[in-house]
């Protein structure tokens, strides 16, 4: 079958100059996109203003190769892109680009039934300042800018479009954000004597000393604790994704935010007893529960008292509750994070340092990214920072 080709034709219909546009189909028929000029067959200089408004639209649509972006609605393709995203980016990050897709950028340009040809830049403009002004935060709609963008990009790709109008619209300003005070070394002292006890107590330690994540704390496990080398890695994360329509908290083995973030981090004697234990309690908590005592997660640092695995939205809630609840100053869990890189950071740590002990694909604090880690720095300033809690913790 001979393969067709997109064409053009200049026409008259009820006494109006059209533009038409043929687009090849699959099943080898063509598909006609009908273009009104607004110029009447029986106007002065008609046909002289048609053919170059006629020129105009042919290059308009050059490299357009087919008719669906005329007609289907901009979301769709969103979708499709996010859709196509699968398996190539985290669970977790598909989700949050659903979220955003279902509830804020569908719903704005479908109430306008804009299709993916008809998007300007315009339209973006006027969808950012929407977002402000209903208070969303400046990093929640540059994240959205970015997730359009890309979706355009791959549109353009595809010679869906002629060019990505996400690159021709005012990209929203980042702004200052607005960060809480970290706490300092006597206030994640005063923290971990209100959590005693507390199944909360565990994830907490682990992300105000090593500045793990929320899944990373939650994903640690046993197994990946070395008593005797005095170090413990970082490779199994614990979130919370949409499965079959439903949030469910999932395992990932082997899987940590980024390729920085799967790291093994030396034990100070303070987080050695720490971690001994709070082996020690799960053992006895498994004696007295017998067979209630759920036995899926033995090998995980962070359960409750019947063994469960705790789960992540848990720790956020309840963190929260418990600041309130013994009159502490309020911040995230995940502040727990930027206070143990500023009490790294006064304890001597350089910057190159605190990036590898987070984690972090790179750092913005300086321009020397070929500072290097001294051998044993991790080591000696981990002591030194557990020596110092211990203190806090006894007094």
């Amino acid at each position: 079958m001979k393969r067709l080709k997109k064409s053009y034709s200049l026409t008259v219909k009820r006494g109006i100059y059209q533009a038409v546009i043929y687009f090849p189909q699959p099943d080898g028929k063509r598909k006609a996109k009908w273009i009104s000029l607004g110029i009447r067959e029986d106007e002065k200089g008609a046909l002289k203003r048609a053919k170059e408004k006629f020129e105009q639209i042919r290059q308009e649509y050059d490299g357009i190769e087919s008719a669906d972006p005329l007609t289907t609605l901009f979301s769709a393709y969103l979708l499709e892109w996010i859709k196509d995203r699968r398996g190539q980016r985290s669970d977790t990050t598909v989700d949050e680009y659903e979220r955003m897709a279902r509830r804020y950028i569908n719903p704005y340009f479908d109430s306008r039934g804009v299709v993916l040809a008809d998007l300007t830049a315009g339209d973006l403009d006027d969808y950012y300042s929407e977002l402000q002004k209903r208070g969303l935060s400046p990093a929640s709609v540059i994240k959205q800018h970015a997730i359009i963008r890309s979706t355009l990009q791959w549109a353009r790709k595809h010679r869906w479009v002629r060019e990505n109008v996400a690159d021709l619209a005012d990209k929203p300003s980042k702004g200052k954000p607005q960060v809480e005070q970290p706490y300092n070394e006597a206030e994640v002292a005063e923290l971990l004597k209100s959590l005693a006890g507390e199944p909360l107590y565990i994830p907490v330690l682990l992300a105000a000393v090593f500045g793990l994540r929320r899944s990373e704390a939650l994903g640690l496990r046993w197994s990946a604790i070395n008593f005797e080398a005095r170090t413990f890695t970082i490779d199994t994360t614990v979130v919370r994704q949409h499965q079959d329509g439903k949030l469910v908290t999932t395992i990932r083995e082997g899987t940590t935010k980024t390729e920085n973030s799967a790291r093994t981090l030396p034990l100070n004697d303070f987080a050695m007893g720490q971690l001994r234990h709070i082996k020690e309690r799960q053992e006895h908590f498994r004696d007295i529960c017998g067979d209630c005592y759920d036995t899926r997660y033995l090998d995980f640092v962070c359960v409750n008292k019947l063994g469960t695995l705790i789960n992540p939205d848990y720790v956020s809630q309840t963190f929260a509750k418990q600041l309130k609840k013994n009159g502490l100053r309020h911040i995230r869990y995940h502040d727990l994070r930027h206070s143990c890189a500023s009490i790294l950071y006064g304890l001597g740590y350089s910057l190159k340092d605190i990036q590898t002990w987070l984690g972090h694909s790179n750092y913005k604090f300086t321009a020397d990214t070929y500072v290097h880690t001294e051998q044993g720095a991790h080591a000696a300033r981990a002591e030194r920072y557990g020596k110092d809690l211990e203190k806090l913790l006894a007094g």
